[in-house]
């Protein structure tokens, strides 16, 4: 019997399908503790790692458009996550950066999904998990997307 080949399988359905149930998943797990959301937690993680950024660059990061931007920025503002402020350099562009509590609920969500890419490990194996995240990581940088 032939083997059915990858590109046979609809892989871009199939990643569709899992990273909305996996974000949906990891919604849940961090809204109940962490108090914040998927997205919200990216730009926590983020700014924590890279200090404060330009909105601009946070799409780029994210893969999100500026007005999906404006919109998360703005309930991440609302809720003291982060601030924004003009940027010296160019008066058009706004500057991002973290509050306290927005550090303390990036620490906090960072330990969910710790344990959560831990469960995701577990339930397909470390070998595929190792593989999964080789081929995603090839996916997210391949400049010919």
């Amino acid at each position: 019997m032939a083997r059915v080949r990858a590109t046979d399988r609809r892989l871009f359905l199939l990643i569709e399908v899992a990273a909305r149930r996996l974000n949906r998943e990891a919604d849940m797990r961090l809204k109940a503790e962490a108090r914040v959301t998927a997205a919200q937690a990216a730009v926590l993680f983020l700014l924590k790692r890279r200090g404060e950024r330009r909105m601009g660059a946070i799409g780029e990061v994210l893969a999100l458009n500026p007005p999906a931007v404006t919109g998360l920025i703005s309930r991440m503002e609302a809720a003291n996550l982060v601030t924004r402020h003009s940027d010296p350099d160019d008066k058009r562009s706004s500057v991002v950066a973290l509050t306290e509590a927005g550090r303390q609920a990036g620490e906090i969500a960072e330990i969910i999904l710790r344990d959560f890419n831990q469960e995701i490990a577990e339930r397909i194996g470390p070998d595929s998990a190792d593989e999964v995240y080789d081929a995603l990581t090839r996916l997210v940088r391949d400049d010919e997307l």
